[in-house]
Protein backbone atom coordinates (compact mmCIF):
# COMPACT_ATOMS: atom_id res chain seq x y z
CA UNK A 1 0.00 0.00 0.00
CA UNK A 2 2.69 2.27 0.80
CA UNK A 3 6.36 1.51 -0.34
CA UNK A 4 8.10 2.78 2.79
CA UNK A 5 5.51 1.01 5.36
CA UNK A 6 5.82 -1.81 3.47
CA UNK A 7 9.57 -2.07 4.43
CA UNK A 8 9.47 -1.55 7.52
CA UNK A 9 6.97 -4.17 7.70
CA UNK A 10 9.29 -6.35 6.17
CA UNK A 11 12.32 -5.50 8.30
CA UNK A 12 10.18 -5.99 11.40
CA UNK A 13 8.96 -9.67 10.85
CA UNK A 14 12.87 -10.23 9.31
CA UNK A 15 13.48 -9.29 13.02
CA UNK A 16 11.09 -11.57 14.63
CA UNK A 17 12.66 -14.87 13.94
CA UNK A 18 16.38 -12.85 14.48
CA UNK A 19 15.61 -11.72 18.13
CA UNK A 20 13.52 -15.01 18.76
CA UNK A 21 16.86 -17.23 17.82
CA UNK A 22 19.20 -14.82 19.99
CA UNK A 23 17.07 -14.52 23.61
CA UNK A 24 18.28 -17.50 25.94
CA UNK A 25 16.62 -19.21 28.65
CA UNK A 26 17.99 -17.09 30.91
CA UNK A 27 16.64 -13.53 29.38
CA UNK A 28 14.26 -11.64 31.17
CA UNK A 29 11.52 -12.23 28.58
CA UNK A 30 11.65 -16.18 29.42
CA UNK A 31 11.03 -15.63 33.30
CA UNK A 32 8.17 -14.18 32.40
CA UNK A 33 4.72 -15.44 31.64
CA UNK A 34 2.92 -14.43 28.46
CA UNK A 35 0.03 -12.96 31.49
CA UNK A 36 2.83 -10.47 33.29
CA UNK A 37 4.13 -9.68 29.92
CA UNK A 38 0.21 -8.47 28.59
CA UNK A 39 0.14 -6.91 32.34
CA UNK A 40 3.30 -4.49 31.33
CA UNK A 41 1.83 -4.00 27.70
CA UNK A 42 -0.97 -1.85 29.49
CA UNK A 43 1.60 0.22 31.33
CA UNK A 44 3.40 2.88 28.98
CA UNK A 45 5.78 3.34 31.12
CA UNK A 46 7.02 -0.23 31.29
CA UNK A 47 10.44 -0.98 30.81
CA UNK A 48 9.25 -3.17 27.52
CA UNK A 49 11.17 -2.40 24.69
CA UNK A 50 8.71 -2.82 21.62
CA UNK A 51 8.24 -2.46 18.21
CA UNK A 52 3.71 -2.30 16.92
CA UNK A 53 2.13 -2.35 14.05
CA UNK A 54 -1.38 -0.27 13.89
CA UNK A 55 -3.97 -0.39 11.27
CA UNK A 56 -7.08 2.02 11.38
CA UNK A 57 -9.74 2.48 9.24
CA UNK A 58 -11.72 5.62 9.90
CA UNK A 59 -14.59 7.27 7.37
CA UNK A 60 -17.08 10.26 7.37
CA UNK A 61 -14.58 12.90 5.84
CA UNK A 62 -14.56 15.29 3.52
CA UNK A 63 -18.06 17.71 2.64
CA UNK A 64 -20.40 15.40 2.25
CA UNK A 65 -18.88 12.88 4.67
CA UNK A 66 -18.42 9.82 1.81
CA UNK A 67 -14.48 9.74 2.36
CA UNK A 68 -12.27 7.42 4.29
CA UNK A 69 -8.60 6.69 5.16
CA UNK A 70 -6.69 3.93 6.20
CA UNK A 71 -3.26 4.50 8.51
CA UNK A 72 -0.98 1.81 8.83
CA UNK A 73 1.57 3.08 11.92
CA UNK A 74 4.89 1.73 12.65
CA UNK A 75 5.89 2.01 16.68
CA UNK A 76 9.16 1.37 18.00
CA UNK A 77 9.50 2.07 21.82
CA UNK A 78 12.38 1.94 23.66
CA UNK A 79 14.01 2.60 27.15
CA UNK A 80 17.07 4.42 28.11
CA UNK A 81 18.59 4.66 31.58
CA UNK A 82 19.26 8.53 32.49
CA UNK A 83 20.57 7.51 36.03
CA UNK A 84 20.17 4.99 38.98
CA UNK A 85 17.10 6.24 39.54
CA UNK A 86 15.55 7.51 36.59
CA UNK A 87 14.62 5.91 32.79
CA UNK A 88 14.09 7.78 29.41
CA UNK A 89 10.76 6.11 27.62
CA UNK A 90 10.93 6.94 24.18
CA UNK A 91 8.81 6.02 21.48
CA UNK A 92 8.37 7.03 17.44
CA UNK A 93 5.32 6.59 15.44
CA UNK A 94 6.02 6.96 11.70
CA UNK A 95 2.35 6.91 9.93
CA UNK A 96 1.71 6.01 6.43
CA UNK A 97 -1.69 7.12 5.23
CA UNK A 98 -4.06 6.24 2.21
CA UNK A 99 -7.48 8.40 1.44
CA UNK A 100 -10.18 7.68 -0.48
CA UNK A 101 -13.08 9.28 -1.97
CA UNK A 102 -12.26 12.73 0.40
CA UNK A 103 -13.83 15.49 -1.94
CA UNK A 104 -12.63 13.61 -4.54
CA UNK A 105 -9.25 12.76 -3.64
CA UNK A 106 -7.88 9.47 -3.61
CA UNK A 107 -3.98 9.22 -2.89
CA UNK A 108 -1.67 7.48 -0.41
CA UNK A 109 1.92 8.84 1.14
CA UNK A 110 3.22 9.47 4.61
CA UNK A 111 1.77 11.22 7.32
CA UNK A 112 3.45 13.24 9.97
CA UNK A 113 5.77 11.22 12.35
CA UNK A 114 5.76 12.28 16.27
CA UNK A 115 8.41 11.65 18.84
CA UNK A 116 7.41 11.28 22.10
CA UNK A 117 9.76 10.82 25.45
CA UNK A 118 8.75 9.95 29.31
CA UNK A 119 11.05 10.53 31.43
CA UNK A 120 9.92 8.61 34.87
CA UNK A 121 10.94 7.72 38.32
CA UNK A 122 12.16 3.62 38.58
CA UNK A 123 9.62 2.39 41.14
CA UNK A 124 7.66 -0.60 41.89
CA UNK A 125 5.07 1.62 42.96
CA UNK A 126 1.54 0.92 42.01
CA UNK A 127 0.83 4.61 41.03
CA UNK A 128 3.44 6.02 38.71
CA UNK A 129 4.21 8.87 36.21
CA UNK A 130 6.44 10.21 33.30
CA UNK A 131 6.46 13.41 31.39
CA UNK A 132 8.56 15.07 28.70
CA UNK A 133 9.09 16.40 25.47
CA UNK A 134 6.93 15.94 22.30
CA UNK A 135 7.46 16.78 18.70
CA UNK A 136 5.70 16.26 15.33
CA UNK A 137 7.38 16.59 11.63
CA UNK A 138 5.55 16.87 8.86
CA UNK A 139 5.99 14.44 6.30
CA UNK A 140 6.60 16.93 3.45
CA UNK A 141 4.04 15.96 1.72
CA UNK A 142 0.18 17.04 0.25
CA UNK A 143 -1.88 18.25 3.58
CA UNK A 144 -4.17 15.57 2.26
CA UNK A 145 -2.13 13.25 4.98
CA UNK A 146 -1.92 15.47 8.20
CA UNK A 147 -1.00 18.64 9.20
CA UNK A 148 2.07 20.39 6.94
CA UNK A 149 2.92 22.01 10.21
CA UNK A 150 5.41 21.44 12.38
CA UNK A 151 4.91 20.93 16.17
CA UNK A 152 6.37 21.06 19.78
CA UNK A 153 5.03 20.62 23.09
CA UNK A 154 4.88 18.26 26.53
CA UNK A 155 3.40 15.15 26.80
CA UNK A 156 2.58 13.75 30.40
CA UNK A 157 1.19 10.42 31.46
CA UNK A 158 -0.26 8.96 35.37
CA UNK A 159 -1.01 5.43 35.86
CA UNK A 160 -2.03 3.38 38.20
CA UNK A 161 -2.24 -0.30 38.50
CA UNK A 162 -4.07 -2.25 41.02
CA UNK A 163 -3.58 -5.46 39.00
CA UNK A 164 -5.14 -7.27 37.14
CA UNK A 165 -6.30 -3.59 36.55
CA UNK A 166 -4.78 -0.42 34.69
CA UNK A 167 -6.16 3.04 35.13
CA UNK A 168 -4.17 5.56 33.17
CA UNK A 169 -4.66 9.41 31.80
CA UNK A 170 -1.68 10.37 29.12
CA UNK A 171 -2.29 14.13 28.27
CA UNK A 172 -0.20 17.03 25.81
CA UNK A 173 -0.13 19.90 25.05
CA UNK A 174 1.45 21.03 21.34
CA UNK A 175 1.62 23.89 19.58
CA UNK A 176 2.53 25.23 16.08
CA UNK A 177 6.39 25.47 15.32
CA UNK A 178 5.99 26.97 11.91
CA UNK A 179 5.25 25.39 8.65
CA UNK A 180 1.70 26.81 6.22
CA UNK A 181 -0.49 28.84 8.09
CA UNK A 182 -4.09 28.56 8.26
CA UNK A 183 -6.46 26.20 10.39
CA UNK A 184 -6.96 24.18 7.29
CA UNK A 185 -10.32 25.28 5.85
CA UNK A 186 -11.28 26.18 2.12
CA UNK A 187 -9.58 29.17 2.33
CA UNK A 188 -6.47 27.81 3.60
CA UNK A 189 -6.81 24.09 2.72
CA UNK A 190 -4.01 21.23 3.04
CA UNK A 191 -2.24 22.84 6.28
CA UNK A 192 -3.96 21.66 9.26
CA UNK A 193 -2.70 22.48 12.68
CA UNK A 194 -0.76 21.49 15.79
CA UNK A 195 -2.24 23.90 18.61
CA UNK A 196 -3.84 21.30 20.06
CA UNK A 197 -4.59 20.12 23.64
CA UNK A 198 -5.38 16.60 24.28
CA UNK A 199 -5.93 13.97 27.40
CA UNK A 200 -6.61 9.97 26.48
CA UNK A 201 -8.04 8.70 29.81
CA UNK A 202 -7.83 4.62 29.25
CA UNK A 203 -8.17 1.36 31.07
CA UNK A 204 -7.31 -2.35 30.81
CA UNK A 205 -7.96 -5.35 32.46
CA UNK A 206 -5.88 -8.81 32.16
CA UNK A 207 -6.49 -12.33 32.70
CA UNK A 208 -4.12 -15.22 33.87
CA UNK A 209 -3.91 -16.65 30.52
CA UNK A 210 -3.25 -13.39 28.78
CA UNK A 211 -5.90 -11.72 27.32
CA UNK A 212 -6.60 -8.92 27.36
CA UNK A 213 -9.68 -6.07 27.38
CA UNK A 214 -9.44 -2.40 27.07
CA UNK A 215 -11.33 0.70 26.84
CA UNK A 216 -10.07 4.36 25.67
CA UNK A 217 -10.63 7.54 24.64
CA UNK A 218 -8.76 10.12 22.46
CA UNK A 219 -9.85 13.36 23.16
CA UNK A 220 -8.94 16.02 21.68
CA UNK A 221 -9.19 19.96 21.70
CA UNK A 222 -8.20 21.80 18.51
CA UNK A 223 -7.55 26.03 19.18
CA UNK A 224 -7.93 26.63 16.04
CA UNK A 225 -11.15 24.87 15.09
CA UNK A 226 -12.60 25.64 18.40
CA UNK A 227 -14.49 22.31 18.76
CA UNK A 228 -13.04 18.45 20.53
CA UNK A 229 -12.50 14.95 18.39
CA UNK A 230 -13.62 12.52 20.89
CA UNK A 231 -13.11 8.72 19.32
CA UNK A 232 -13.71 6.33 21.80
CA UNK A 233 -11.56 2.52 21.55
CA UNK A 234 -12.88 -0.61 22.55
CA UNK A 235 -10.49 -4.24 22.10
CA UNK A 236 -9.56 -7.09 23.04
CA UNK A 237 -5.72 -9.12 22.40
CA UNK A 238 -3.84 -11.86 23.57
CA UNK A 239 -0.29 -12.02 23.97
CA UNK A 240 1.46 -15.76 22.36
CA UNK A 241 4.90 -16.64 21.64
CA UNK A 242 6.51 -16.88 18.08
CA UNK A 243 9.43 -19.34 19.17
CA UNK A 244 10.67 -17.77 22.42
CA UNK A 245 9.34 -13.69 21.61
CA UNK A 246 6.46 -12.30 22.70
CA UNK A 247 4.05 -11.17 20.52
CA UNK A 248 0.48 -9.29 21.36
CA UNK A 249 -2.18 -9.59 18.83
CA UNK A 250 -5.33 -7.28 19.04
CA UNK A 251 -8.50 -6.29 17.58
CA UNK A 252 -10.85 -3.53 18.34
CA UNK A 253 -13.52 -1.38 17.37
CA UNK A 254 -13.83 2.50 17.29
CA UNK A 255 -16.62 5.19 17.46
CA UNK A 256 -16.25 9.51 17.07
CA UNK A 257 -18.68 10.41 19.75
CA UNK A 258 -18.04 14.47 18.66
CA UNK A 259 -16.03 15.94 15.64
CA UNK A 260 -15.98 18.51 13.74
CA UNK A 261 -16.51 19.27 10.21
CA UNK A 262 -14.72 19.72 6.63
CA UNK A 263 -16.13 23.40 6.86
CA UNK A 264 -13.75 24.14 10.21
CA UNK A 265 -10.64 21.99 9.10
CA UNK A 266 -9.79 20.00 5.86
CA UNK A 267 -11.23 17.54 5.54
CA UNK A 268 -12.97 17.11 9.24
CA UNK A 269 -12.58 14.16 11.45
CA UNK A 270 -13.94 10.67 10.59
CA UNK A 271 -17.63 10.26 11.91
CA UNK A 272 -19.45 6.87 12.73
CA UNK A 273 -17.92 3.86 13.32
CA UNK A 274 -14.16 2.31 12.34
CA UNK A 275 -11.66 -0.55 13.27
CA UNK A 276 -8.35 -1.17 14.71
CA UNK A 277 -6.65 -4.18 14.71
CA UNK A 278 -2.48 -4.21 15.95
CA UNK A 279 0.40 -6.23 16.39
CA UNK A 280 3.41 -5.62 19.02
CA UNK A 281 6.67 -7.47 19.28
CA UNK A 282 8.42 -7.32 22.89
CA UNK A 283 12.25 -7.76 22.20
CA UNK A 284 13.54 -7.38 25.34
Amino acid sequence: MFSMMRKLLALCLLLVPLSAHSQTKDSGLDKKSNGDIAYELTNPLSDLQLVSLQWNHDRGLGTNQAGTDQTLQFGPRFKTDVSENWNAITRVYINGVKVQNVNGVNNAGMGPTQIETFFTEKSNKETIWGAGPFFQAPAGQSGDFGSRQWGGGIRAVFVTKPKPWTFGLLTYQSWSMGGPAGAGTFKSPSTGTTNVFSAWPFMAYVTDNAWVYSLDTESSYNYDARRTYNPINAGIGKVVRIGELPVEFSVGARYVASGYPATLQYPGTPRGWGARAQATFVFE
